[in-house]
């Protein structure tokens, strides 16, 4: 089996040496340069890469792959397509080689992207048979009359070290070319709703998501709840608590099994005194012990929130020894946070 990992890159010196030591026992790492004023270029030949200068204008990341895609050499089976600030786990290979047999094209596996979200991936695949689309959250889909086959990883394959000051100001044009293009797709309606809220724009984002919500193929129920998520914090930016509430029961009710509508709803009752309403909403949220692997999560419903909401409106509610119990996890959570440590002493102080 010969397996090529191939990658688009534009000024990622700073993460060749890491990248690179990854990907070692590929047969092929396909590097298309677009365009580095740095060190890129040589930093990757001199570890052995092959890397080719591209340019794509107007800029679009699907062309950009593509075109990365059709440098890699005809002769590999599998392709592995990561970004530069992405690494490959130990085992990776053995585990490809273990999974694609006989037919398959295409493995999902469990992919760390950084700050506490781990969900499965769907970015290696056979070399034959794929093509990249959307201009922006880009992904490998199928062409030709060959069926897709998957195989299914519980491993961590890859990981993600995310350079926090690169900028994702092109974003938000790029999705609304995606959207022109394919206004029927929820997942571009999805994402375009989720830039215009990441771009402070809460009424556009608003129509956006009450738009993907009404598509006939919006109907993966973790990302409608997200949706509604998003929605409700796009209505409480503009003042409308009301909608915000009725979002988020909407929210909770397409994903149940999720801790972050109902730490979303805790919150917002902790905000309008509603100790009642805030106990309930964030015992309903311990009570879900396990995080799905998907990307919707928010690592904030798995650490202090939910028992520091539960403290708080219980003392409200008279009950301190549970104020007290709730308070003392919340800390081990977050050690270093002076405003749960202070809730801690206080009910501490009420005990003696």
């Amino acid at each position: 089996m010969k397996i090529a990992v191939y990658a688009i890159a534009k000024n990622e010196a700073q993460f060749v040496d890491r990248f690179m030591q990854s990907v070692e026992g590929a047969d092929y790492v396909v590097v298309a340069d677009t365009g580095s004023s740095d060190d890129t270029i040589g930093k990757l030949a001199g570890w052995g890469a092959r890397v080719y200068p591209i340019c794509i204008s107007p800029w679009r990341f699907d062309l950009a792959r593509n075109a990365c895609l059709a440098l890699v050499p005809a002769d590999a089976d599998v392709c592995i397509s990561l970004d530069m600030d992405e690494v490959l786990a130990e085992g990776w290979r053995e585990e490809i080689e273990r999974l694609f047999k006989d037919d398959v094209t295409r493995l999902r596996y469990l992919f760390d992207y950084g700050e506490g979200i781990i969900f499965y991936h769907e970015k290696i695949h056979s070399r034959h048979g794929y093509r990249w689309h959307h201009a922006c959250h880009e992904r490998p889909e199928p062409y030709g009359d060959k069926p897709e086959v998957w195989a299914n990883s519980e491993k961590m394959l890859s990981m993600h070290f995310p350079d926090p000051n690169k900028s994702r100001g092109f974003y938000l044009p790029l999705l609304a070319m995606s959207v022109k293009e394919d206004p029927n797709c929820p997942r571009n309606a999805f994402y375009y709703a989720r830039e215009l809220y990441f771009n402070g724009m809460n009424e556009p984002a608003i129509a956006e998501i009450a738009r993907y919500l009404a598509l006939p193929g919006a109907s993966w129920q973790y990302e409608r709840s997200y949706a509604y998520r998003i929605a409700a914090k796009c209505f409480l930016a503009i003042g409308a608590a009301d909608q915000a509430k009725a979002h988020l029961l909407l929210a909770a009710a397409e994903a149940p099994d999720t801790r972050e509508p109902w730490c979303d709803l805790a919150l917002l009752a902790h905000d309008q005194a509603q100790w009642a309403e805030c106990f309930a909403y964030a015992s309903r949220a311990l009570s879900i012990t396990a995080p799905l692997m998907i990307y919707t999560r928010d690592p904030a419903a798995w650490g202090h929130c939910a028992h520091d909401l539960l403290s708080i409106a219980a003392y409200h509610l008279g009950l301190n020894d549970l104020a007290l119990q709730q308070a003392a996890i919340a800390v081990s959570h977050s050690p270093d946070d002076p405003r749960l440590q202070a809730n801690l002493e206080l009910l501490e102080k009420l005990r003696r």
